[in-house]
């Protein structure tokens, strides 16, 4: 960032990712410099305006009310810092600068790389950071907030700006190996007598409904037993060596694999609900242009995502052509 050469607003900055990380070392880490001249840089900060942000412990450091009151503040300070700077060395309103996304490992490897890479060859005064992060605990502070957040599932903190993407369509799939070894599945209730690989997901997590016509049946017990985690690929994997069914596979990630007959979609006829997706970002009185285009060009790109339906087996694959190779040594 500009302001990093600031003396005072480089203050303000280490004690804002202080406040947001909880640790000097990490704030360190993040800004190339010591530990001692972080923590020098909160004191004098704390020196000039005569009160004490933080409460220092052998544990930790937590923020005074004072530091409190200070840091939401000190984020209209930068960023109006940081507008400013953009309008006296960009007059033209160029497209330029860095910004961040936010996303999970899934959508990083297979979808956010090439993404971010074009809008970055179209716009060469541009720096993109991607960052993979698996957290559902979003809130107003979170430091990733700062630029973009791809996320899907509940929208759990009400004072969230956010923006409503299309929807991620799931399906229920396995190898056609394991689905020809174990007992047919023709209805809901025979995936209870199935291994079950399920997500502990903010919006996978839990019972799974599952709807056709009128009728609707609620897996319950999928999370109670067997193997959960929160990396898809992780459930997918296990899926294609037959070792079980993934629940609730975004459509997506799993086409190419149908496409090459490793793996299988079973109870097409059943629809499970779609899941919400969603673009975050803190609250911020004013947006550069760069921002305000990156949030758009994600948003589009996101919503033009090759689509499937549960039933549809024969598509392109979605994914690149090294996932679907089956070579003896992968």
């Amino acid at each position: 960032m500009d302001r990093d050469n600031n003396r005072g607003m480089r203050d303000w900055l280490i004690f804002i990712r202080t406040a947001e990380s909880g640790s000097l070392a990490e704030v360190a880490r993040q800004l190339d410099i010591s530990t001692p001249a972080a923590s020098k840089a909160v004191s004098r900060l704390e020196q000039y305006l005569g009160v004490t942000l933080f409460t220092r412990t052998r544990t930790g450091m937590s923020m005074t009310e004072a530091g409190e009151t200070a840091l939401r503040r000190a984020r209209d300070i930068t960023t109006s810092f940081d507008l400013l700077l953009e309008e006296l060395r960009n007059p033209e309103n160029e497209i330029k600068g860095t910004v961040r996304l936010t996303a999970p490992a899934i959508v990083c490897e297979f979808l956010a790389n090439e993404w971010v890479y074009d809008f970055a060859q179209a716009h060469p005064g541009v720096k993109v950071f991607l960052d993979a992060r698996e957290r559902a605990d979003l809130n107003r502070d979170s430091p990733e907030l700062d630029d973009l957040v791809l996320r899907s599932g509940r929208i759990e903190s009400e004072d969230l700006v956010h923006r409503k993407l299309s929807p991620l369509k799931l399906v229920l799939c396995a190898s056609p190996d394991y689905l020809r070894r174990n007992p047919p599945v023709t209805h809901p209730r025979d995936l209870e007598n199935h291994e079950l690989f399920g997500m502990h997901h903010h919006g996978l997590s839990g019972p799974l409904m599952l709807s056709r016509g009128e009728e609707s049946f609620l897996l319950e017990n999928h999370s109670d037993s067997g193997i959960s985690s929160n990396n898809l690929f992780a459930l997918l994997n296990l899926a294609i060596q037959g070792k079980g069914i993934s629940l609730a596979t975004p459509g997506w990630l799993a086409s190419g694999y149908l496409q090459h007959g490793q793996l299988q979609t079973i109870l097409t006829d059943w629809k499970i609900p779609d899941l919400p997706a969603w673009l975050i970002w803190r609250p911020r009185a004013q947006q550069t242009r760069l921002f305000s285009g990156f949030r758009d060009y994600i948003e589009k790109r996101w919503n033009g995502r090759p689509q499937m339906r549960p039933s549809d087996t024969a598509l392109k694959p979605l994914q690149p052509d090294f996932l679907t190779r089956q070579d003896d040594d992968a």
